[in-house]
């Protein structure tokens, strides 16, 4: 019904509009000339104030620039470099010209039409200003040139002038300063007579009659002496004429040079003072007209039109109104929940970390309780802090400020972290957990590691969460030819036997602060915001993510990157001619295990269980060099396969046992079993040879970090921090290492401490956001020292602020890096020995 009254509405619009037009242009069929006139008359009048506006505006223009460059006491270099970028129209200049010294002359903003690598411009021989003093300041009315030759363009113009001065060394000089544009430009202003009258010409003249515009049936140079051309007239005639046109607006009629009586409607134009605008008109195109049906009909079939296209218009933005209001409102509901979800999961970890602080302080005495309570706080320090950066993160990401910090980096460093993260929860839940790579040959790639992890990380963690205890969770990690070269393809699968997903939320899964609907989900902690921070990151590094999954069957998540190979190669490993055993129930990593310890020159021989690797140790004609058992398989583990090897086979082979799991829970009990040795999964060659190698008792290259504090004692560092516990927590932990520390509590105190003293610090921490002097001003204060030695410092953020564009304004501030809050011992670490090596 409401679309039916709608059209029943219109439709009668529609149709009124048309009887009224035909009635409208019936009635303007009687209307009689004297009424044309009048209303030619007025429209005259009407565009002397569009003409008036016009002058208005480009005179305040020009008026904004004089107040500019005077208030700036600017050079006229720089006065016309200003203007030149000031500039809108693109056929309009300006010229500046000194009248000091009576030269009238000085630059264009625009170059010589002739010779476009001048700039300078000469009015001298134009005798255009009249009276200087006539011309006023800035705000002081509308000052206007009479119609003259650009002389850089050589197109008739009009200009608008203010008095400026300007500097010219020491002193100040007075200047003129033009804004010039086109006659077409106040032409192109005259836009709605043309429309109405199309056989109208509009003229302007000055006070003597010259023409500043002329229409195009007017001839000779000067209005007065085209009427006496053509029209009879006598002196005392011509002194009346210009006596009417002179004092006010009004119309009178002539003949033109076609013989024509034209009606003639003048007024002066107001703002310019001197001005006269003429309309003219033949007074045959004033008469009387029948109605033009055909327009009519023309009229009522556009109406039409436009009413059925309106309406399909209007039915189509309906429905995308409500498709829009039903998304917002999910969102905003996404949106509550989300802060609802929030308000639980930031006062859980909070809530554990006041209240183990409290028990810490009334138990100051329990050592090992304190130690426990320490251990549980900083579990819960760091969960908060993963909520926080996945808000942040989804900030940059809806704001499209997340950006990539490519560097050199291990894949196994990387792999190792995964695992040592995912530990944790992993025996929390009870969980079966594999780790497996494939043919990995390239161990140090190029990329943002940090972010790299983070996808890692998300898609794990989140593969832990929703496995029930007792299910199954894998990884999987390898690596494919890409067909360009210098890089390589890495495929990461996460694989679990969780809860899954339905296809509805899988629809909407990677949208923000969305999570699966399920009595067991309400009950994990998290933000939603993984798997959408997830996917931008991964879209970021050019790569896909694919998903599988269904409820009560697991979930699979694949991300494909393609990343460059680090120039950094790993050095050359060979093993010799020993032979291994390895035993493990997956034969994916037997496949691998062989084909890896045979790239290494030694040859492997693989078995499905521990039953399997006694059978064939007590059978083999040769004894086996080293024994790699998996920890976690069926009927017999690998402690329980190692202490049976040692039975059979004595203490002779050495025994390296392999897992995912952590080390700490069965070391005891391997080593009483006869293991020599743990590595953690997942098998990388390097992994493997380092291990195999330390078994064999062969030497190997030493790890590069090497001790983290190691030849860092007796250092001094100079720490800008505001905050009392900040600087106390940053001082003890280098006061671990031996590293002497000096607080500045502001930054310019910082300054003032360099100045003094700063000959003695090897370093300086800079905090950002402080009192009396940020970070920023005061490394820029140091950097500035006459002293090259003290401005040369290294400097180092330590800040809350930690988006990619404070990192950008640190290091453009002359930084040397960016360590952000909370701090990381090991990073702080890390960037005190860059340092001390760059130093050297």
């Amino acid at each position: 019904m409401k679309r039916f009254f709608i059209i029943i509405i219109n439709t009668l619009i529609v149709l009124g509009v048309i009887v009224f037009v035909s009635l409208y242009t019936h009635s303007e069929t009687l209307r009689q000339t004297a009424a044309q006139t009048e209303a030619f008359e007025n429209m005259t009048v009407a565009l002397e104030q569009v003409t008036a506006n016009y002058l208005t505006g480009e005179q305040r223009i020009c008026d904004v620039w004089a107040h500019y460059i005077n208030n700036k006491a600017m050079t006229m270099e720089e006065a016309v470099d200003f203007i030149a970028v000031s500039h809108v129209l693109p056929y309009a200049s300006a010229h500046l010209l000194y009248i000091d010294d009576g030269s009238f002359s000085g630059l264009s903003t625009r170059p010589n039409a002739a010779d476009p690598s001048r700039r300078d411009v000469s009015y001298a021989a134009l005798d255009l200003f009249g009276d200087l003093d006539s011309i006023g300041l800035p705000g002081e009315g509308v000052n206007i040139t009479r119609a003259y030759t650009n002389p850089t363009s050589g197109v008739q113009s009009i200009a608008f002038l203010n008095r400026i001065r300007l500097r010219d060394g020491a002193r100040l000089r007075d200047a003129l300063l033009l804004r010039v544009l086109p006659l077409s430009d106040l032409e192109r202003a005259w836009v709605f007579p043309r429309n109405a009258y199309t056989a109208a010409e509009i003229s302007l003249i000055d006070e003597e009659g010259a023409y500043v515009i002329r229409g195009r049936s007017f001839k000779n140079a000067n209005f007065f002496e085209f009427y006496k051309s053509y029209n009879e007239t006598d002196y005392n005639g011509m002194e009346a004429l210009r006596a009417a046109v002179s004092d006010g607006s009004g119309s009178f009629t002539m003949q033109n040079s076609h013989g024509e009586e034209c009606l003639v409607a003048y007024t002066p134009v107001q703002i310019a003072g001197h001005w006269l605008l003429l309309s003219s008109i033949p007074k045959d195109e004033l008469g009387l007209k029948t109605a033009d049906w055909m327009l009519i009909g023309i009229v009522a079939a556009g109406l039409l039109a436009l009413f059925v296209f309106d309406l399909a218009l209007l039915f189509l933005y309906s429905r995308r109104l409500k498709a829009a209001a039903a998304e917002a409102e999910a969102a905003n509901r996404a949106k509550t929940d989300f802060l609802s979800t929030m308000s639980h999961d930031i006062r859980t970890p909070m809530n554990a970390i006041i209240g183990l602080t409290t028990l810490s302080e009334r138990n100051v005495s329990d050592t090992a309780a304190v130690r426990e309570n320490l251990r549980k706080i900083g579990l819960a320090g760091n969960h908060l802090l993963t909520l926080i950066n996945d808000i942040l993160d989804i900030s940059k990401v809806e704001s499209g400020k997340l950006t990539l910090n490519p560097v050199t980096f291990s894949l196994v460093e990387a792999a190792e972290n995964l695992v040592n993260l995912s530990q944790p929860m992993i025996r929390e839940k009870n969980i079966r957990f594999n780790f497996r790579t494939g043919r990995v040959n390239e161990e140090y790639l190029t990329a943002d590691p940090l972010r790299l992890n983070q996808i890692c990380i998300n898609l794990l963690s989140n593969a832990i969460k929703y496995t029930e205890p007792g299910g199954e969770v894998s990884v999987d990690l390898r690596e494919e030819p890409c067909g360009e070269s210098g890089r390589v393809r890495l495929v990461y699968t996460v694989s679990d036997t969780g809860i899954g997903m339905t296809p509805e939320f899988m629809a909407r899964m990677y949208q923000p602060f969305s999570r699966q609907t399920d009595s067991r989900v309400n009950a994990i902690q998290g933000t939603g915001l993984g798997l959408a921070i997830t996917r931008r990151m991964v879209e970021l590094m050019d790569g896909t993510i694919e998903c599988d999954s269904a409820v009560g069957r697991g979930t699979t998540f694949t991300v494909t990157l393609t990343l460059p190979v680090a120039e950094r190669r790993p050095e050359e490993m060979s093993l010799p001619p020993v032979r291994v055993l390895v035993v493990d129930d997956d034969p994916v990593l037997l496949d691998t295990a062989r084909e890896t310890l045979s790239s290494l020159g030694a040859s492997a021989d693989v078995v499905a269980s521990g039953a399997e690797a006694v059978a064939r140790i007590r059978e083999a004609k040769e004894a086996y060099d080293v024994v790699i058992l998996d920890w976690k398989m069926p009927d017999m583990d690998g402690v329980a396969a190692a202490r049976v090897i040692r039975e059979t086979a004595g203490s002779e082979i050495p025994i390296l046992l392999v897992s995912a799991y952590d080390w700490s829970e069965i070391e005891e009990k391997a080593r009483e079993a006869g293991v020599n040795g743990f590595v953690r999964k997942p098998l990388f060659r390097s992994t493997l040879y380092e291990t195999i190698s330390g078994l064999l008792g062969r030497e190997i290259a030493p790890a590069e970090d090497g001790d983290e504090g190691a030849g860092l004692a007796g250092m001094h560092i100079l720490v800008a921090e505001d905050n009392d516990i900040n600087w106390e927590i940053i001082s003890m932990m280098l006061d671990m290492y031996g590293i002497e520390t000096e607080r500045a509590e502001n930054g310019l105190k910082a300054v003032e401490a360099v100045r003094s003293r700063g000959a003695s610090f090897d370093l300086i921490f800079m905090d950002i956001q402080m009192p009396v002097m940020n970070g920023l001003e005061a490394t820029r204060s140091i950097r500035a020292l006459p002293d090259e030695a003290l401005s040369r410092i290294p400097i180092i953020a330590m800040t809350a602020d930690a988006f990619s564009e404070n990192v950008a304004e640190c290091l453009a501030a002359g930084m040397n890096g960016h360590i952000a809050k909370p701090i990381d011992l090991k990073l702080v670490l890390k960037e005190i020995r860059r340092i001390k090596e760059e130093k050297k």
